[in-house]
């Protein structure tokens, strides 16, 4: 009877054992995807300046331009206008002139003509360029980067499977999976444009140029024998 029960005992323990693992091996990947997308929003800054004998003038002819700037800008359908930094400073071997200077920010999506045509415009009031450059905006960023970022885990999850069965194992997911941020290649800045106001009568030219984003996943899949 002692040694039914001490049968039944080590049966019913070999049935709770866990059975043994599988042997696994861990495939390390990298996919790297790249989307060229045109640039759609462009931007400008453009600088108020003005030279005198006194802090006060320098501001009043800076207060005065910036003002005319802003009510020509907010004129223009579709562009958005914003007002940057603003300082004066002494300048001269004696340093008994001042001079002073404030941004102005331009930007548009569907408007670009109009803000190249104000652009010229405000040139011809006397405002420098200091910058005119097309730019991927921050929506079309995004959706691009996801878009990326969804054809580079397809292309990782594939390969895994395709490299799997290469070696009679089949793949059972990815243990940890990294996805960086998205690399955006921003276009070269162009150098100032501080055109004279006679000069600036005709609108200054931009043409959008195709910019790479690039999205990289790593993983470490899971191969399992068949």
């Amino acid at each position: 009877m002692r040694r039914t029960r001490l049968a039944a005992v080590a049966f019913a323990a070999f049935l709770a054992a866990p059975a043994a693992a599988q042997p696994e091996t861990l495939l390390r990947l990298s996919e790297t995807v790249e989307r060229s997308v045109r640039a759609d929003e462009l931007n400008a800054v453009l600088r108020a300046e003005a030279v005198g004998s006194s802090a006060a003038a320098v501001g009043e002819q800076v207060n005065r331009m910036v003002a005319a700037a802003l009510e020509r800008a907010r004129a223009a359908p579709g562009v958005t206008v914003s007002t940057g930094s603003y300082t004066t400073w002494r300048i001269g071997e004696r340093r008994e002139q001042w001079q002073g200077s404030q941004e102005l920010r331009l930007t548009a999506i569907e408007a670009a003509p109009a803000l190249l045509e104000l652009v010229g415009t405000l040139q011809g009031q006397g405002l420098a360029v200091s910058r005119l450059v097309f730019e991927v905006s921050s929506p079309l960023r995004k959706r691009e980067r996801d878009a990326a970022t969804e054809e580079a885990l397809a292309a990782l999850k594939e390969r895994a499977e395709r490299l799997a069965g290469m070696i009679g194992m089949r793949f059972a997911g990815f243990r940890e999976l990294r996805v960086d941020a998205g690399r955006l290649a921003r276009p070269p800045l162009p150098a100032p444009m501080a055109m004279a106001a006679d000069a600036a009568r005709t609108a200054p030219s931009a043409q959008p140029a195709e910019v790479p984003i690039t999205v990289t996943v790593e993983g470490d899949g899971i191969l399992l024998p068949r």
